[in-house]
């Protein structure tokens, strides 16, 4: 699977036999960390396109840090610390207001003022959101969550087979957490949130730290 937009780390004992020759076409990577265990000298191999007029050059740093691991994990979760967003019958957005983890801020990045993460590489994606409410009357109330994706420059559309229910039965055992993990292709410049609604009963309010979505890049 090539790997993309992560620093490549390549360690290589000086008796070991030549490593194989690896097609840049296959890495896409950022920067090579290179480490010699034998002589324990390291160096940075990165590409600088400013350094000449024939389309750039590879130059080799030399480094003491030694050799860095390669970055696998492509990474994404928010969540609501607050609580208190009322849901009601008009379909309205799941709040979330605090970043947790982000390991590619450029690839994710996170509107905590509309409460939507866009999302700046195409691939493959495992999106999981949950949303904890409680009823706020002593009406037994049902209600439903829903991922909606956003094409860059087009409109929310619901993505398929990506709704949750929940039942709330009364205003001293009313919580429940609507849950749903869905696998999607996403475009460069998707932006996805969570919308939440009441389908019977009273209005809702989420729940302080119960709330969240998880985003990672599969290929």
């Amino acid at each position: 699977m090539p790997l993309s937009g992560v620093a490549v780390s390549i360690g290589r004992n000086t008796f070991d036999p030549p490593a194989p020759v690896v097609p840049v076409v296959d890495i896409h990577a950022r920067q090579l960390d290179l480490h010699d265990s034998a002589l324990d000298a390291s160096g940075i191999l990165s590409y600088n396109a400013r350094q000449t007029t024939q389309g750039g050059r590879l130059e080799l740093i030399p480094s003491m840090s030694g050799a860095q691991p390669i970055v696998t994990a492509i990474l994404f979760e928010a969540y609501d610390t607050t609580g208190g967003n009322t849901i009601t019958t008009t379909i309205g957005t799941v709040a979330l207001d605090t970043e947790r983890t982000n390991t590619h801020p450029d690839i994710f990045v996170f509107d905590n003022t509309n409460d939507e993460v866009q999302i700046n590489q195409a691939g493959t994606y495992a999106i999981e959101y949950r949303v904890g409410l409680d009823v706020s009357s002593g009406t037994r109330t049902s209600s439903r969550a829903q991922l909606e994706r956003q094409a860059a420059g087009g409109a929310f559309a619901e993505v398929a087979g990506a709704r949750s229910f929940g039942y709330h039965r009364t205003t001293s055992q009313g919580e429940d957490t609507l849950m749903c993990k869905v696998i999607m292709d996403i475009d460069r410049g998707d932006t996805v949130r969570i919308r939440g609604i009441v389908l019977a009963g009273a209005n809702l309010t989420q729940l302080a730290d119960s709330t969240g979505i998880t985003i990672r890049k599969l290929s």
